[in-house]
């Protein structure tokens, strides 16, 4: 059965095709208010699958409604308190433009059933994750709940995953830092070709505060910067600029 490319946001040739940025979650989100939606008898919501979209600009296919969602808003919140904000306008720029969007599993549901570890450990769903990996040669994982980093290491995923990224550079560590509420962990793992963070679910998580994850800007903010300056270097636009006299 051939695979396809399951994503949130259009391809960028140059950008997230290849060693940009992957924000990965578990699945694909089927609202509770989507829910009723449908169970009312309501048409669906507006949908343009042929629009052109980056992650943080999912209106041309989703129209006004993608900027109320809780999970990208979030994340959009990190992205700017890690040293990154995205623009929202338009398609944005070139970093706008590196990242990407897609989960673990290719199911969708307004949670997951049953036991994260068990779904993610599914073989269908890991490979997904792998198929993923190994069609867009990220760059750096940023993984949006914290099951997943302890599924890649299993041994028959993690030999799989090192075959495309390479071998571990960095093993796995999980920091705690001292905050004032509640702490949760981030992992963070490096490979030859690729470096991986794991960080609690943006959405689902209770008693997350952003202010816990601002105390990372340092390890995660450094992981992005060499990324971004790598796409705006190789982007034909500045290479053009640099030239001018």
């Amino acid at each position: 059965m051939a695979h396809e490319l399951n994503l949130a946001n259009s391809i960028f040739q140059g950008f997230n095709d290849k060693r940009g940025i992957v924000i990965c979650g578990y699945e694909w989100g089927f609202s509770q208010e989507d829910q009723r939606i449908f169970a009312e008898g309501n048409p669906p919501p507006f949908f343009n699958k042929d629009a052109t979209t980056t992650f943080s600009n999912k209106t041309p296919a989703h129209g006004s409604r993608a900027l109320a969602w809780r999970y990208d808003n979030r994340i959009h919140k990190w992205f700017e308190l890690w040293g990154h904000p995205l623009n929202r306008e338009g398609l944005g720029g070139d970093f706008e433009k590196s990242l990407v969007q897609t989960n673990w599993c290719n199911t969708e549901g307004h949670h997951l059933e049953g036991r994260y570890y068990e779904k993610l450990s599914n073989p269908v769903q890991v490979n997904n994750f792998l198929f993923h990996v190994a069609e867009l040669d990220p760059a750096l994982i940023l993984f949006m709940g914290s099951v997943m980093i302890d599924v890649l290491q299993q041994p028959p995923v993690l030999s799989r995953f090192v075959e495309v990224v390479g071998p571990a550079t960095n093993s796995l560590r999980k920091i705690q830092k001292d905050f004032g509420g509640r702490r949760f962990k981030v992992g963070f793992q490096s490979f030859k070709k690729c470096d991986v963070v794991s960080l609690p679910h943006p959405s689902s998580s209770r008693g997350l505060s952003d202010k816990y994850i601002a105390l990372f800007v340092n390890e995660i903010g450094g992981l992005i910067s060499p990324v971004k300056l790598t796409k705006w270097a190789d982007s034909p636009n500045n290479s053009l600029q640099a030239r001018r006299p």
